[in-house]
């Protein structure tokens, strides 16, 4: 298995997830330091992950059409533009949230660049070890990022992320520039913005293709929810410092990592649907704690790290259902599915943690909630597959 295209599609989505978590720790300090809300200034996650989803329905099909070179040089520079915009007037709250916002419309690059890479590179059982590293990679770093977040926070203050952060893709960039080959073997005409309206509605209408990406995109949202949550949890509530909420962060990490070892080991028993509905099992089992469980730093943790656990195994999983039978169109794929994770993540994520997750019982019913859609969802894709099977 070559090993350059996998390396280089992990750096390149690291890009466009850590600007989604790794500010996080750094909410509460910031809204004291900026003087506003907690609710304005989580406007920063909102429209950053808003960027993102939207840009990537453009970067998808430009990158079958273009390559993927071309699209990362495009993407990156415009992330690094936001980023630097955000370091000049660092204590404007008006434009860091422009900043924010050009930050996402770069970095939605990554994302689809990321999965359209491996799948111009590998084929078969290759391409299912390389999507499960690539998801395990796409998951982790919303948890460890805040690790670093809260350390930078704590020592550094919170403006120091935002130097940190246009280090890291000014190396990444020199990386890619020089290293990064054009893996796309066969380019096409750019699409009309018709064409690509038609194409995207086509996909959200396909009931397999919603079905294989709903499992990524309510888990995403269910973690997304709970990193803006945690810093005001476990800081304003409970006390925590930011480097101990970085510190105890960590914990959750360990848990993803265990889904992807459990994922490897319980793959060679189980087949995929009996996976998910294990993770789906776990995650509901995770929401009924935080609902009857006494409000405390280890039930927080204990019942976030179960999710992750449960994200170590069915990311992997939608990620490999949803391009596997999809490789022709493998950026238009990838733009879909991250355009709508991002928009729920940004938009409904934000709505639910503004208006409804405001405790750690409501945390667990919303962990309950979703863990039900994704059982419905599963039961929906086995009873189409057996239809189908019985008119074969």
């Amino acid at each position: 298995m070559k090993k350059m295209p996998m390396f280089l599609a992990m750096m390149v989505i690291i890009t466009g997830q850590v600007g989604v978590s790794i500010y996080l720790p750094g909410l509460p300090m910031m809204s004291k330091s900026l003087d506003v809300s907690s609710a304005e200034v989580q406007t920063l996650v909102t429209i950053f992950l808003v960027g993102f989803g939207l840009s990537q329905l453009i970067y998808g099909p430009l990158s079958d059409a273009i390559g993927r070179k071309p699209v990362f040089i495009i993407g990156q520079s415009i992330y690094l533009l936001g980023t630097l915009l955000c370091i000049i007037f660092i204590h404007n709250i008006d434009v860091l949230i422009i900043g924010r916002l050009i930050q996402g419309l770069g970095a939605g690059s990554s994302s689809v660049l990321g999965r359209s890479i491996l799948s111009d590179s590998y084929d078969g059982e290759q391409l299912v070890k390389a999507l499960s590293l690539i998801s395990v990679t796409a998951s982790i770093v919303p948890i460890v990022a805040p690790i670093l977040g809260g350390w930078l926070t704590f020592y550094l203050g919170w403006e120091s992320i935002f130097l940190f952060v246009v280090i890291y893709l000014t190396a990444i960039f020199i990386l890619g520039y020089f290293a990064l080959p054009e893996t796309l073997s066969q380019k096409k005409q750019v699409p009309h913005p018709y064409l690509m309206v038609k194409t995207y509605s086509k996909l959200l209408l396909n009931r397999e293709v919603v079905t294989s990406a709903s499992f990524n995109w309510i888990n995403y949202l269910a973690s997304v929810v709970s990193l803006s949550v945690m810093p005001f949890l476990l800081q304003h509530d409970l006390g925590l410092s930011a480097m101990q909420y970085g510190t105890v962060m960590i914990i959750p990490s360990v848990g993803l990592l265990l889904g992807g070892i459990a994922l490897n080991v319980l793959n060679l028993y189980l087949d995929q649907k009996r996976l998910l509905f294990l993770s789906c099992v776990i995650i509901l089992f995770s929401g009924f704690w935080l609902v009857i469980s006494k409000f405390s730093i280890t039930n927080l943790i204990v019942s976030y790290t179960m999710l992750a656990i449960a994200q170590g195994i069915a990311f992997p999983l939608s990620l490999s259902m949803l391009l596997a039978k999809n490789k022709n169109q493998a950026g238009v794929i990838s733009a879909f599915s991250g355009a709508v994770q991002m928009f729920l993540a940004g938009v409904v994520g934000a709505g639910i943690v503004k208006y409804l997750v405001y405790s750690q019982p409501a945390l667990g019913v919303l962990y309950v909630l979703a863990s039900t859609v994704m059982l419905f969802s599963l039961y929906s894709s086995r009873a189409r597959q057996k239809t189908e099977q019985e008119f074969a």
